[in-house]
């Protein structure tokens, strides 16, 4: 069957169909192309934001951990047995107990001898250079130009002090002794004042 004269040859019809292909193609692409990029570029800004949320968590886990640790340290704190008084010495059988005037600073064994009569049965704080000591006793004598003051250090509740005052040459050397001033047993004018220690710092 021949072509008629109005119909294009073959070979420019299927140049035709090329073209038209050719085009449509690229109509194709370029639709596409634009939502491909929209995409990629949504896609990095969500990458961004879920980095972001990242670092915020791992920012507060953080937090929350060290406030954890805290916690877990004021509990252990709050199970921890409270530290016990420190031992005091209990005053001697049969000597009332008057408490002190008083002081800013101790007092100076020539002070404790002229007011002997104030500080009798009180407690009292008393600093002063170590005179003879007396083993058989467990006692020394805090001297001063106006006389002496004898020490009773054998009740003392420590016995580190007690050991430390037996074992250590101890004359010469300034104390301050805090306890209740008593008279030693002797009568009249050859009582001697003491000091029945609770604490002795060197």
């Amino acid at each position: 069957m021949g072509i008629g004269p109005g119909w294009p040859q073959p070979s420019a019809w299927w140049n035709c169909r090329r073209v038209i292909v050719l085009f449509l193609a690229v109509l194709l692409l370029s639709a596409c192309s634009p939502p491909n990029q929209a995409n990629q570029k949504k896609a990095a800004e969500l990458s961004q934001e879920i980095k972001a949320l990242k670092a915020q968590i791992a920012a507060m886990q953080n937090k929350l951990d060290k406030l954890q640790g805290g916690q877990q340290a004021i509990l252990a704190l709050m199970k921890q047995p409270a530290p016990a008084p420190p031992a005091q010495a209990l005053p001697t059988p049969g000597v009332q107990v008057i408490p002190a005037p008083p002081a800013l600073s101790p007092l100076t064994v020539g002070q404790l001898l002229a007011s002997k009569d104030r500080y009798l049965g009180a407690r009292v704080t008393v600093k002063g250079v170590v005179g003879p000591v007396l083993m058989h006793h467990q006692s020394f004598m805090l001297q001063s130009p106006q006389g002496m003051v004898e020490v009773l250090f054998g009740n003392l509740a420590d016995p580190k002090t007690i050991q430390t005052l037996t074992n250590t040459p101890m004359e010469n050397k300034t104390v301050t002794v805090t306890g209740v001033v008593t008279l030693s047993p002797a009568q009249g004018a050859g009582a001697q004042l003491q000091v029945r220690a609770e604490a002795v710092q060197f």
